[in-house]
C-alpha cells in the first residue's frame, strides 16, 4: 500500500466524494432518510452514500487510511494504515435535506496513524456542492478553485460580516447580543463552508458558542483559514490545538486580529 499522499490527489479523492453526493441526492429522493439518531447529531442515507464513497476511492488508489469520521467513527480502510483521513461527509446536510446548496464535503490528512492534534494536520480539501474547492498544504499557503486566497475581504460592508452559531442549546453568552449592535450576522448552515469564506474574505469571521463542534466538523477548514493568514482559537481566545476526536468546542475563527480581540472582551461580558 502506497503510504504518502500528494495534495493533487486529495482534491481528487474529494471531488469523487462530492460527486457521488451530489448524484446519490438527484437519483434518490429518500436521501435524507434518517438512518441513526444520536443525541447530537443523524446519519442519513446520503452520510452513508458518501462514506462509501470515501472507502471506494482509497481502496481504487491502494490506499490505505484510519479514518476518523462522523458516522462511522474509527476505522480503517485496506490493511495497513498510512495516515489518518478527518473526514466529515456532509457538513450542513440539514441545508441538503432542504434543497438548500450550502453544504461540502471535508477531508483533513495527516501522516500520523495513532494520536494527532489540529497542528498535525498536513493537507486539508472541502468540496461544496456547488463545485468549488478549498484546498492547503501546511506552510504553502491556502488555495480557492486552485488559485492562492489572498488577504483581502470581498465587496464592500459598513460593519464585519460574521457568522454566528448559537441557536439550539439552553445558555447563550449574554455579550452575542452586544455584539450584534456592530457586526452583520448571519448563520449559513456549514460551519466548514463558513470557516472558509472567513478564509477567503467572503465573511469576517465565524462564531460558535454551543459547545457543540467536534474535530471531523473543522479540521479541514482550521488548516484552510491558518494558511490564509487566520487563527482559530476558544472563546477565550486561546489557539484550537486539541485531538482529532475532540468534541464539545466552541470556537472563533477570523483573519482580523483586531475583530478576533473585540469578540473575545465583549462574549467575556
Amino acid at each position: 500500500m502506497e503510504e504518502n499522499m500528494e495534495i493533487e490527489t486529495l482534491i481528487e479523492i474529494g471531488t469523487e466524494v462530492r460527486d457521488v453526493i451530489c448524484s446519490y441526492i438527484k437519483e434518490n429522493v429518500d436521501y435524507g432518510e434518517m438512518i441513526v439518531q444520536r443525541a447530537k447529531d443523524i446519519t442519513r442515507k446520503m452520510d452513508m452514500a458518501a462514506e462509501h464513497a470515501l472507502d471506494d476511492a482509497l481502496l481504487a488508489r491502494d490506499l490505505s487510511a484510519r479514518i476518523i469520521s462522523e458516522e462511522l467513527g474509527d476505522r480503517v480502510v485496506g490493511t495497513q494504515p498510512g495516515f489518518m483521513l478527518v473526514f466529515d461527509p456532509i457538513d450542513g446536510s440539514t441545508n441538503a435535506t432542504c434543497g438548500i446548496p450550502f453544504f461540502c464535503t471535508s477531508l483533513a490528512y495527516t501522516e500520523k496513524t495513532d494520536v494527532a492534534t489540529f497542528d498535525d494536520i498536513s493537507m486539508a480539501v472541502i468540496c461544496d456542492i456547488q463545485g468549488n474547492t478549498y484546498c492547503a498544504e501546511q506552510g504553502k499557503g491556502a488555495f480557492f478553485n486552485g488559485k492562492p486566497i489572498k488577504n483581502e475581504r470581498r465587496g464592500t460592508r459598513l460593519k464585519p460580516v460574521v457568522s454566528v452559531y448559537s441557536y439550539g442549546v439552553p445558555d447563550v453568552p449574554p455579550g452575542l447580543v452586544e455584539l450584534g449592535k456592530s457586526l452583520i450576522i448571519r448563520a449559513l448552515g456549514s460551519i466548514a463552508l463558513d470557516m472558509c469564506y472567513a478564509a477567503d474574505g467572503t465573511l469576517d469571521g465565524v462564531i460558535d458558542t454551543r459547545g457543540l463542534v467536534s474535530g471531523y466538523d473543522i479540521m479541514a477548514s482550521a488548516l484552510i483559514l491558518k494558511e490564509a493568514g487566520g487563527r482559530l482559537t476558544d472563546l477565550g481566545g486561546k489557539p484550537v490545538a486539541n485531538d482529532v476526536r475532540v468534541t464539545g468546542l466552541s470556537i472563533i475563527g477570523t483573519k482580523n486580529s483586531e475583530l478576533r480581540d473585540r469578540i473575545v472582551r465583549t462574549l467575556a461580558i
